[in-house]
Formats: C-alpha cells, sequence, structure tokens
C-alpha cells in the first residue's frame, strides 16, 4: 500500500492508475506548490480583502465573481492577482456554505490525463478524501453548470487534460449528486452542447468533477482533522498568504 503524509496525517493512495501515478507525480513535485488553508476567516472578511485589491487595481467593488475572475484571467502573471484568485475561491466556497478546505496548489510541473483517466471523474465527494485539483484558467462543465453560467463564451470552457502538483482535501460530510444536481448538469449540457461542442452527457471526457486519489487513514474523523489543519495553519511557512495583515 502507497501513502503519503502531510502534517503528520497519513493518506492512503487509492488502488487506481491515476491516484498511483498522480501520487508519484505529487512526491516528485510537491515542492513547487504551497498549501492553502481555506479556513478560519468569515465572508465578510474575504470580501474587504478581494475589495482592496479591486481598488488597487482602479476598478469598483463588485459582487458579481464572474467579473472579478475576469480581473485574474486577464493579469494571471502578476502575484496579486493569484492572491485575489484565490481569495475569491475562498470567498465563494464559504459564501456557499461548502465546508472549510486545505490543500496544495500551484507548481509548474505537469502530468498529462489520459482517455482511460476520464472515467474517475465524479461528483461524489467522501471525507478525508484527496482530489487532483483543475489547474486550468477557465471553467470546467460542472462549474458552469452550477454557477448557471450559460452565457460563458466558448474559449473559458476548458476541459481538464493536465495534473500539477496541486489537491484539496473534502472535509465535509459524504455528498453523492441530488437529483437537482443532475437536473442542472442535464439543463447545462442541453443548453450548451451546440455551442461549446460537447460530447455525449454520458461520455467520460465530459469530465464532470475531480479524481479522487487518496484517502484519510486510520480513524480520524473530518473535524478532527479540520481542528489538527487550523492548529497548523498557525505555524505553516509554507502556505498562500491571503490577507495583508498577515493572516
Amino acid at each position: 500500500m502507497t501513502t503519503l503524509n502531510f502534517n503528520d496525517i497519513e493518506f492512503e493512495v487509492l488502488d487506481t492508475l491515476v491516484a498511483k501515478r498522480f501520487a508519484k507525480f505529487l512526491d516528485e513535485n510537491i515542492h513547487e506548490s504551497r498549501e492553502f488553508y481555506f479556513m478560519g476567516e468569515q465572508r465578510e472578511e474575504i470580501k474587504s480583502e478581494i475589495d482592496k485589491i479591486v481598488y488597487m487595481l482602479g476598478k469598483e467593488p463588485t459582487n458579481d465573481l464572474n467579473a472579478l475572475h475576469e480581473y485574474f484571467a486577464d493579469n494571471e502573471a502578476d502575484p496579486e492577482m493569484s492572491r485575489l484568485n484565490n481569495l475569491i475561491h475562498y470567498y465563494e466556497l464559504v459564501d456557499k456554505g461548502y465546508p472549510p478546505r486545505w490543500g496544495y496548489m500551484a507548481g509548474n510541473s505537469t502530468m498529462q490525463l489520459f482517455s482511460p483517466d476520464y472515467s474517475y471523474f465524479t461528483l461524489t465527494r467522501l471525507p478525508g478524501y484527496l482530489y487532483i485539483n483543475y489547474p486550468h484558467v477557465g471553467k470546467h462543465f460542472a462549474e458552469i453548470a452550477f454557477s448557471e453560467d450559460y452565457d460563458i463564451k466558448k474559449e473559458q470552457y476548458v476541459p481538464q487534460d493536465i495534473c500539477r502538483p496541486s489537491f484539496f482535501c473534502w472535509l465535509g460530510e459524504e455528498v453523492s449528486p441530488s437529483n437537482a444536481a443532475w437536473e442542472k448538469i442535464e439543463e447545462a449540457h442541453i443548453r450548451l452542447k451546440d455551442r461549446l461542442e460537447l460530447p455525449d452527457l454520458e461520455d467520460p471526457s465530459m469530465r464532470i468533477g475531480y479524481i479522487p486519489f487518496a484517502r484519510l487513514s486510520g480513524d480520524i474523523n473530518t473535524n478532527e482533522l479540520t481542528n489538527h489543519l487550523l492548529k497548523c495553519k498557525r505555524k505553516s511557512n509554507n502556505q498562500w498568504e491571503l490577507f495583508t495583515n498577515g493572516r
């Protein structure tokens, strides 16, 4: 059994070819990435920090998250725009009531995804599982569907075809796609199939969701893991600093 260790917590690599391949890639390239801790701040704190960056860009603050994402897309090489992008994602998670999120991101090395890997994309979220992050500038199909972004530009739709040394841990309860979730997926597919030249909805090349690659070992539950990670956040020297006050 192959294992990974982060913050003194052990994870078992899943018994799939893509999981084993990504775990090896991650072990070789994790030094390129930094931890992110989307946990501990309130929605108002996050939005205030976003507004500061937007002011510095000479723009008016807005609640239109798509517009904010475009600021990043237009200036993605700017480190401050990476901070803005991370804050936007953090805000979206808190605003939508998602659980806290921890993981690693960025890094420049790439691992190619192949057609057999596509069947492992899933909308199911299991507590304590690690999922490969989406590394592209743009939106994958599930993100389009759940945000009901039916006016998305064709070039902004980018199905995942590479991985970077980047992942997140699901720290919430088990989530299986509900009928309402699938209705959104189906509606988006009907409305966008021709314009985005989508394959059939059942085709694995749609790449809906994320690929799991490891799971928490032992008896620790996600509440205990979250509390442990909050303590690690205060001591981490290798994390994305999202707030100018150093928090």
